[in-house]
């Protein structure tokens, strides 16, 4: 009988037991830029999928009440014992999952110790070197976790899983590619997703604290932050393909896999029949965000129908006629039909990757064909009624002051025409970004010490990557330390991206004048952020 057959009669018997699993989200105590205030939704479809295979398994999200963090987190290692813990790593937020990690090692000595996400597939030697972990999982966690769990609860050796790194006896790393998962997989993962038992009404809460909802003086002002808050997050695709330089999300399957990964995505019925769930699941929600890199692609065929699907299901009571909607997508792939169709479905706000206003910037992030298609998709998004979100990063490492300029000229530009707009000043190098492992770039890359909390543990970490162009360089280090000053001054807990943007403008626009760029008139966007604030009842915008 060979090795896997001996498993599964074992697993097969009266006498085997399920493993008992822990699965730790992200932990960012500062609920920073890079982390959503909302239930981890990649850890809890990993809980879904397990459950679904009769494995117990527990979600502790250190975010969803971070002021009592350490105490729940002790009582739920204490719970065990827990045969695994995995948790999960991203970039921005490593310092602190490894606290936890280190936490659950000394409460919990006998677990297995399991890292995934980003910061794992991508760097593995970092957390094994700095972590107390047993094994690491790369890409996506479903059949790597189900595996360990099955040879944990019978003693079987862990070594040759597909999608895991171990370190060997001689202390280098072997990693065994997992291949990602197909259509049909991805569409069983995400049905496994436990909508039902997430605490968003938790989350939603807190976001209401935030925003003040009760002093807001208009009804039509809390009802827009109301459906702002009250939202639900749902993945439809397993990776972005457009392979932007500063991005590490086309590469993240690819990485785990060894070579290129397939698409995968919902269906346009599939992705209805999650939206009815999640209705039922979360009746007050008022905003299901799609929260997929790439919502909509050119050669796109499940836009239009779903858009119809979403009417007729309003139409028949299925789905809210008053629930919205809220994408990323590829600018490239808007025309006036497909943005007319998501406008009468509900679409009230679409995310584009625009990241810069110059060609030249565009280009070096892989995106330069883009450029033609930003004006027009809109223009025509504004004319029907659409809120487009525009994520800028307003320098690259090769950028000058005249690309620096017109991306703030035109930021502004597009607040005033109604645009949200999220601002980032440089590019932070991701793991697994092609602009990260660019030897080119290291001069530019600025590195901070990063500490453990709980130990003596620390690491230098790339947090970001500056212009090369010493004049650009100056001015943009020059303009985020009076965007920290502003927000500093702030004692708002919650500063929607509107008024961080006018931040970054009202800070860039005399910086730039005195370098000799033309930029906007400064009392405007001051009078504008005023305004903004004021309708906040922000204690101290005066001091702004």
């Amino acid at each position: 009988m060979d090795v896997d057959s001996k498993r599964k009669r074992l697993l097969n018997s009266p006498l085997a037991r399920a493993a008992r699993v822990l699965l730790v989200g992200p932990y960012d105590p500062h609920c920073g830029e890079f982390t959503f205030l909302a239930p981890p939704l990649g850890v809890w479809r990993l809980q879904g999928f397990l459950a679904a295979q009769k494995i117990e398994a527990v979600v502790f999200d250190p975010n969803r009440r971070p002021e009592a963090i350490q105490e729940e987190f002790d009582a739920t290692l204490r719970d065990g014992p827990w045969d695994v813990i995995g948790l999960s790593t991203t970039g921005m937020t490593l310092q602190y999952d490894l606290s936890l990690a280190h936490r659950a090692r000394e409460l919990s000595p006998n677990s297995l110790l399991v890292a995934g996400g980003m910061e794992a597939t991508f760097k593995p030697q970092l957390l094994f070197l700095n972590g107390p972990f047993d094994l690491i999982v790369t890409g996506e966690g479903e059949r790597p976790l189900s595996e360990i769990c099955a040879r944990r609860v019978i003693g079987q050796s862990l070594e040759g899983i597909a999608g895991t790194v171990v370190v060997r006896s001689d202390g280098e790393l072997q990693h065994f590619p997992g291949a990602a998962l197909n259509e049909a997989q991805l569409t069983g993962a995400i049905f496994s997703i436990p909508y039902e038992h997430m605490p968003y009404q938790d989350y939603w809460n807190r976001l209401e604290r935030a925003y003040d909802i009760g002093g807001l003086p208009y009804k039509a002002q809390r009802e827009a932050a109301l459906a702002e808050i009250r939202s639900v997050r749902l993945i439809t695709l397993n990776y972005c393909p457009m392979g932007c330089s500063f991005c590490s999300s086309t590469n993240f399957l690819h990485q785990s896999q060894g070579s290129i990964a397939g698409i995968a995505r919902l269906s346009a019925e599939d992705c209805l029949r999650m939206m009815e769930r999640i209705v039922v699941a979360h009746p007050s929600v008022k905003t299901i965000i799609f929260q997929d890199d790439i919502f909509v692609f050119t050669t796109d065929k499940r836009i239009l129908p779903l858009c119809e699907q979403i009417i007729e299901a309003k139409r028949a009571g299925r789905l809210p006629a008053a629930l919205q909607f809220i994408s990323t997508n590829r600018i490239d792939a808007m025309n006036p039909e497909r943005l007319a169709a998501m406008r009468r479905a509900g679409f009230r706000v679409l995310g584009f990757g625009i990241e810069s206003f110059s060609q030249s910037v565009l280009t070096e992030f892989n995106k330069k064909h883009i450029y033609r298609h930003i004006e027009p998709v809109l223009l025509e998004s504004r004319r029907l009624g659409i809120t487009p979100f525009l994520d800028l990063i307003l320098t690259s490492p090769r950028s000058s002051l005249g690309d620096l300029a017109e991306t703030v000229r035109q930021a502004y530009r597009w607040i005033v025409a109604g645009c949200e707009v999220g601002i980032y000043p440089y590019v932070i190098p991701f793991s697994g970004a092609a602009m990260s492992r660019d030897p080119e770039l290291i001069p530019q890359t600025i590195f901070e010490r990063r500490r453990i909390p709980g130990t003596a543990i620390s690491w230098s970490q790339p947090v970001k990557i500056l212009p090369l162009d010493d004049a650009t360089r100056a001015a943009i280090l020059r303009i985020e330390t009076d965007v920290q000053a502003m927000i500093a001054a702030s004692s708002r807990l919650h500063l929607p991206s509107r008024v961080r943007s006018l931040m970054w403008i009202r800070a860039a626009v005399p910086v730039l004048r005195e370098c000799g760029e033309s930029m906007p008139d400064e009392s405007g966007i001051a009078l504008t952020l005023h305004e903004d604030m004021r309708s906040m009842s922000l204690e101290r915008c005066a001091a702004l």
